[in-house]
């Protein structure tokens, strides 16, 4: 009963007045109204002045209490559930902080606790258990190591999302895969310049490029495709990117891209800066971000010629270690990783995986350096992104009808050029013009089942 009393005068009064602004107004002014009521005297003006602020208190604090009921019979099911697994320290259970939605598939449940963090990971499916629900990772606040937060799976990610251009930020470097429990899924060519996309045939592997060209495109990149199929997956963008199929082509543009790698690295020498964006913050000429795209790597690399697989294997190794400030970039599917394939330097130089699901275990520990992707589900378009940690994603679906929104881009001297700008103003010139965007709030309401 003393619980439901001090709720109730919690909710009639300062919870009210945090949770609603006008709330904290009404009350300062019956204030007023009542100081102005007792220097002015008047008895029973101020008797009629108490019975309707007790009135109103009394409103509030029912209203209050029953808008949280929910919350109530929340914390009493997880005090429930963690007397039933002995989870407490010195019979202190963990005490509810907050519960809020991290995305459209998870929500975070966060604890004040003195229990260590090894004693709820040994517990987590015995939770799972009990919840019905799984429970995505278990972390410790870094800020206070007291907070405990479990974040739990509402639903299952789509099979299909459709990519929309809503999803494209085009003013950051940004790259976009998917969605997944955490969040829309980036790769940021900032802090990853190179990559890796794993797949079996039919994993979706070509369509994560696709979308990814698209991006690469809208942000105007320049962008080189090699496909030994000649293309045929990336007709779409036939009249947007040079396409490579053959090796000694293939082999005379990596060569030029090593070339390309040391000429920036001698400018931002003489400019006295690091990294390709300073260099345009300073200097008067522009250089354009490149993307690489190899669609599959083994099938450039298994060339039998010596001299040129040297050059093939020399540049692709120089660029994945030097190219890394000057914006120039390589993504490269793969279709089965293999260490015979993949030498250890270049491998060391890309730290940024895409891992469609492998029946094996022993190409998803190249890639990962675990087996999570011989555990995801097999649905085309799923795969495991690896950055810094590791995320389940639901890649967004490229249809054809999506290269429409690009423009045609013709060539001069080799450069595909956008048809309605041919030449590219330095960013000195162009500062008036506009903001850069700071970064993409990314709008899940586009997205659907």
């Amino acid at each position: 009963m003393l619980d439901f009393i001090l709720d109730f005068l919690y909710g009639a009064t300062i919870g009210a007045i945090k949770n609603y602004r006008w709330v904290k107004w009404g009350y300062l002014n019956l204030s007023l109204a009542f100081f102005i009521l007792y220097v002015s005297g008047s008895v029973r003006a101020m008797e009629t002045f108490l019975s309707v602020l007790f009135i109103a208190v009394i409103i509030m604090g029912v209203w209050q209490y029953v808008l949280t009921i929910p919350l109530r019979l929340k914390i009493k099911e997880w005090e429930n559930l963690f007397e039933e697994m002995k989870l407490k320290e010195n019979d202190c259970l963990p005490f509810f902080q907050y519960e809020r939605d991290l995305s459209p598939y998870t929500f975070v449940t966060a604890f004040k606790t003195t229990i260590p963090l090894s004693v709820w990971q040994n517990k987590k499916e015995a939770m799972e258990m009990l919840l019905n629900k799984k429970i995505l990772s278990i972390v410790q606040d870094e800020e206070n190591n007291q907070i405990i937060s479990l974040i739990v799976q509402k639903e299952a990610l789509p099979t299909k999302i459709d990519w929309k251009e809503s999803f494209n930020d085009k003013e950051s470097n940004k790259m976009y895969i998917g969605a997944g429990y955490f969040g829309a899924v980036h790769m940021d060519l900032e802090k990853h310049p190179h990559a890796f996309i794993a797949g079996e045939t039919g994993s979706g592997k070509s369509n994560i490029l696709k979308c990814l060209i698209h991006q690469a495109l809208s942000k105007d990149f320049d962008v080189i495709l090699i496909d030994f199929k000649r293309g045929v997956s990336f007709s779409d963008f036939d009249e947007l990117v040079d396409i490579y199929f053959d090796y000694v082509p293939t082999a005379k543009i990596l060569d030029d891209m090593v070339v390309e790698t040391k000429k920036r690295l001698d400018l931002f020498r003489e400019h006295r800066v690091d990294n390709i964006d300073d260099f345009n913050k300073v200097a008067h000429e522009y250089l354009a971000r490149k993307i690489i795209f190899i669609d599959e790597l083994a099938e450039l690399l298994k060339i039998r010629d010596k001299a040129i697989s040297n050059r093939l294997y020399d540049s692709i190794e120089t660029l994945t270690r030097l190219s890394r400030a000057v914006g120039i970039h390589l993504i490269m599917g793969i279709q089965r990783p293999d260490s015979t394939i993949v030498s250890g330097q270049i491998k060391n130089n890309v730290s940024f995986r895409i891992c469609g699901r492998f029946v094996d275990k022993e190409p998803s520990r190249i890639m990962l350096g675990c087996d999570s992707a011989s555990r995801i589900s097999n649905i085309k378009g799923r795969f495991i992104v690896k950055d810094n940690e590791m995320y389940e994603v639901q890649s967004f679906y490229y249809s054809s009808i999506d290269s429409y929104q690009l423009k045609p881009r013709h060539k001069i001297d080799g450069l595909a050029v956008d048809e309605e700008a041919p030449t590219r103003k330095s960013p000195l010139s162009r500062a008036n013009e506009k903001n850069i965007a700071k970064g993409l709030d990314f709008d899940f309401s586009d997205i659907k089942k």
